[in-house]
């Protein structure tokens, strides 16, 4: 009697734990109730979406998600980001729905599931992904104002952007780069070492006492450097006519018939000292210039500008 009553009572059990398992996970797992507040927004956000003013349905789907940080609030951001446009924002927040989202356990969740895939991978189709190497210790790092997590991946709209970032030392490092859609671009923010210059010791002022400014260059040293070029100039410029002219005479003196200068040493003198002032006119004329620019140069950049050579050109580096 006692083992039949045991096989009954187990036979029992089995019964009502198949029966759970069969019902829909909807009813085995209950969400929690909305508060009073969520419930009167989400009514605001339906009437809204049945108005078609979708901005203002993304509005009060915002204060729903500040207020309860629910998979379906994601979601729908995410629908309403991609219907006004907004694709980068609605690439994220497509990206944490199907991520949270659970495994489709019935053909509605199935439905529900694939259109979320479908509208991120169409999302990703209107944008493009930074991926942002900056240096250790840099905080924060940002594209265009907006901050980059930790893992530096960042989707952007297509066209130009700048990625700046904050080196623990003070200083800023900063890169522009332009992106079309579709586009996966890597971003090498390097923190190059910075130069070291001795500084004048800071003489204490009064209280409200106006700041002088850095003094610039030695005004001795533009008003030599500029007659210097000048007197470059001119001396070339002056070697140049005096040789055309010698050059012009003797042509002249070449031409006359019975003129025997040619064949006699005079000519051969009056030839090369001609050359000589046409090379030192060509000399005269190139230092005049670079004096002059070198000298413009002084006054005009800021102080510690950089000017570096390189094989295709010259990098001129400002330091402010």
């Amino acid at each position: 009697m006692l083992r039949s009553a045991l096989v009954i009572c187990w036979s029992h059990v089995a019964a009502v734990a198949m029966f759970l398992l069969a019902l829909d996970p909807a009813f085995a797992a209950q969400p929690p109730p909305r508060s009073p507040r969520v419930t009167v927004l989400i009514k605001e956000a339906e009437a809204a979406l049945e108005r078609l003013d979708v901005a203002r349905a993304r509005d009060l789907w915002v204060q729903i998600y500040d207020i309860e940080r629910s998979t379906v609030g994601i979601c729908q951001l995410g629908q309403l980001d991609r219907r006004l446009g907004r694709w980068a924002d609605a690439v994220v927040e497509l990206t944490r729905c199907v991520q949270e989202m659970r495994p489709p356990a019935t053909p509605r969740e199935r439905r529900l599931y694939d259109t979320r895939h479908a509208d991120l991978a169409a999302a990703r189709m209107e944008v493009a992904q930074l991926h942002v190497f900056a240096p250790a210790g840099a905080a924060p790092v940002l594209v265009d104002g907006r901050l980059v997590d930790e893992s530096g991946q960042i989707y952007v709209a297509p066209g130009q952007h700048e990625i700046t970032a904050m080196l623990p030392d003070g200083r800023k490092v900063r890169s522009t780069v332009h992106v079309t859609a579709r586009e996966s671009r890597a971003v090498l923010l390097s923190a190059e070492p910075a130069s070291v210059r001795p500084v004048a010791p800071l003489k204490a002022t009064p209280a409200g006492a106006p700041v002088r400014p850095e003094p610039g260059p030695a005004p001795w040293l533009l008003y030599t450097g500029s007659a210097a070029s000048g007197a470059f100039l001119v001396s070339g410029i002056v070697l140049h006519i005096v040789a055309s002219i010698e050059d012009t005479a003797l042509r002249d003196e070449m031409c006359k018939p019975h003129s025997d200068i040619e064949t006699s040493g005079m000519f051969r003198r009056e030839q090369q000292a001609v050359e000589v002032k046409q090379h030192l006119s060509t000399a005269a004329l190139v230092a005049g210039t670079a004096l002059g620019a070198a000298t413009l140069a002084v006054a005009v950049l800021p102080n510690g500008t950089q000017i570096r050579a390189h094989r295709a050109g010259a990098e001129v580096r400002f330091s402010w």
